[in-house]
């Protein structure tokens, strides 16, 4: 059986509790990959229950089956941590500890690309795709490319490592073909968003995106409606302000 090393994490792992002891330590760990075993094991049925019915809720079922397996890689990086903080106490039972999770990190990779490329060639015949393929299928792309780094380990380097990455290769381009077929959600928001494929997309705006709310566009407020011209009055029913000097002129004329 193939080795993959689990995944490290740049930082450097926390520095143990001084008010531990090595045996509390063993137990840790040996906690850590007894859940591991377990995590594989759920993953296992979850991607059952995933090909089952590909159809119907499909794609939901195996996000469930991804999650899992995400959980696993983030677990395993975790142990390893304890592993490579563990005092020299443990030096006996380092080794034995770090060759069953490499065992069970080797175990997952097999399990994930074997049960995404069983989902997605029947998912990749589906007719009726819900909405929301795009971007789901887009999340689960970008793990299929993160667990395929796991390949390119020189311990895959066999033959059944070379199976295994033209699965993982095989898995992408089904992917991107279910892709192809449903276009992506329009983007609502006020900002351009990257798509899963990295694609910016530009927001999808009404005519009345740049205006405040309660405001139309082509249609001027009330305040600012242009009043109607007021019509000049007729000579004859024209009506002035007398005063009494007038009057005297008139009687002088």
């Amino acid at each position: 059986m193939m080795r993959s090393n689990p995944p490290r994490r740049p930082a450097a792992p926390p520095a143990p509790s001084p008010g531990r002891s090595a045996a509390q330590r063993q137990r840790e760990i040996a906690t850590l990959l007894m859940r591991l075993d377990a995590m594989l094991k759920q993953s296992a049925e979850l991607a059952q229950a995933a090909r089952e019915r590909v159809s119907v809720g499909g794609l939901a079922r195996y996000r469930r089956f991804s999650r899992r397996v995400r959980d696993f890689f983030a677990l395993a990086a975790l142990a390893q941590e304890r592993l490579d903080a563990a005092p020299e106490e443990l030096e006996d039972l380092i080794g034995p500890m770090t060759t069953a999770l490499e065992r069970l990190h080797a175990r997952m990779v097999v399990q994930f690309v074997e049960g995404s490329a069983a989902f997605f060639a029947s998912f990749a015949r589906v007719k009726a795709l819900p909405i929301g393929t795009n971007e789901m299928c887009g999340v689960e792309l970008r793990g299929v490319l993160e667990i395929r780094k796991f390949l390119d380990d020189p311990l895959y380097e066999g033959e059944r490592g070379q199976a295994l990455r033209a699965e993982a290769d095989r898995i992408t381009g089904l992917i991107r073909r279910v892709m192809d077929r449903i276009p992506p959600l329009p983007d609502f928001g006020d900002e351009p968003s990257i798509g899963p494929r990295g694609t910016v997309n530009s927001p999808l705006k009404g005519p009345n995106a740049h205006l405040p709310p309660g405001r139309a566009a082509g249609r001027p407020s009330p305040s600012a409606a242009p009043r109607p011209a007021t019509p000049a009055p007729s000579p004859s029913t024209e009506v002035r302000s007398l005063s009494l000097d007038q009057f005297e002129d008139d009687e002088e004329e």
